[in-house]
């Protein structure tokens, strides 16, 4: 008597896909979003116009060195300038010393290695450091906010409207990175390294500020549980000092670049060169566009945004990513606003907000509104690309 045995059937694409490890997902995701970029960035090059940074045709690589990237070239083919230019009434000019060492001093010895020009050197070196900023994004929040809401929420930065920064010559690859790993090492009490991380973030972005409120709200937690979770008093020393740095890291690159030229004042007076009306004053910047946007009803809908924004943060999906991101995710807007111009580059600094990303998709809880969600940021990146990146010259909204 033969028996017939039925084959069982082949598990679907859904079920091939929950053993494949995390990492692998999530940098095939990276890739193809990079890719779809690419695709539209050279679309874009096409309709790029003749101007004092391109010529008659443009590539991808010309489109990639656009806007901030020029300064960094400068920066990484010809170093930082003696002294500060001035016009004949004295103000200082738009100048590299602006620009953070950071990103430029990272792409220049590649250019020495390799003899590629800055534009492709950049794209290099922005693309793996994207890659390994969203993967140190992924363990942050898949540490705080579970496996799957980590490996989403890292999917979803990917796709943000401005994520195609993350492959052109500006510094968010390395920034992100930074800020990634020291969120990392903070919440993994590695304060040696959270220290590292600070140091080189604050000469790669002037972010680094409101990182020390991060540090803070660490302690604090700490303190909190110190019965249950031991907190000797020799990491309660590394954890303040670590926070006594953040705080004064900021002023890293202004002291470097005053001693550089021999002025005190030399970082904020070229700062003051990219505002309007030559001067930085705490939220002056800010309240202005606010007001230029909305009129006299500005603060109000600011501040009705603020407490929409909080109430996102206090939620169950917003406690998900723990007091330390929660932290970052209110320090960081309120810096932004108290000391930049906010416009049409902010698109681009919100992505230093990756934990909004776990927020978020906590809150979908389904992959499959993660992925129509993810379609639509990418559909925005094009938006981006042709609004933002792309110059019409004589002059344009820089990305």
């Amino acid at each position: 008597m033969s028996v017939t045995t039925t084959a069982p059937p082949a598990p679907g694409l859904v079920a091939r896909l929950r053993g494949v490890p995390d990492v692998v997902k999530l940098l095939l995701f990276y890739a193809l979003t990079r890719v779809w970029a690419a695709v539209f960035i050279d679309r874009a090059a096409g309709h790029q116009l003749p101007s004092i940074w391109t010529d008659d045709r443009s590539s991808y690589f010309d489109m990639a060195q656009l806007w901030d990237g020029q300064w960094y070239k400068i920066i990484a083919e010809q170093g930082y300038p003696p002294s500060l230019p001035l016009d004949q009434a004295g103000n200082v000019q738009q100048n590299p010393w602006a620009f953070f060492p950071g990103f430029p001093f990272t792409v220049k010895p590649v250019m020495a290695l390799t003899g590629l020009p800055f534009s492709v050197a950049a794209v290099l070196v922005n693309v793996v450091l994207g890659a390994c900023a969203v993967y140190v994004v992924m363990k942050v929040l898949q540490r705080v906010a579970g496996r799957r809401v980590g490996l989403w929420g890292a999917a979803l930065l990917c796709a943000v409207p401005s994520a195609p920064a993350l492959q052109i010559a500006y510094s968010e690859s390395l920034a992100l990175l930074l800020l990634a790993l020291a969120c990392w090492w903070l919440l993994q009490r590695s304060y040696g390294l959270c220290a590292l991380a600070v140091v080189a973030l604050a000469l790669t972005r002037p972010i680094v500020a409101p990182f020390a409120l991060v540090v803070l709200t660490h302690l604090v937690v700490r303190w909190r549980h110190r019965r249950t979770d031991p907190f000797p008093t020799s990491e309660r020393a590394q954890v303040v000092g670590l926070g006594l740095l953040a705080a004064g890291a900021s002023l890293i690159w202004p002291v470097l670049v005053g001693l550089a030229v021999g002025s005190s004042d030399a970082y904020e007076r070229t700062q003051g060169a990219w505002r309007s009306g030559g001067v930085i004053q705490p939220f002056h910047q800010s309240m202005g566009i606010v007001r230029l946007l909305w009129g006299d009803r500005g603060p109000w809908y600011l501040a009705i945004g603020a407490v929409a924004y909080l109430a996102v943060l206090l939620s169950p999906w917003g406690r998900r990513v723990g007091a330390e991101l929660v932290t970052w995710c209110v320090a960081y807007p309120f810096y932004l606003l108290a000391v930049t111009e906010p416009w049409t580059s902010t698109f681009r600094y919100l992505l230093m907000l990756f934990p909004l990303c776990a927020v978020l998709a906590g809150a979908l809880r389904s992959r499959w509104l993660v992925a129509a969600t993810a379609a639509v940021g990418l559909l925005w990146q094009v938006h981006w690309i042709d609004d933002l990146l792309l110059f019409m010259p004589p002059t344009d909204y820089p990305p």
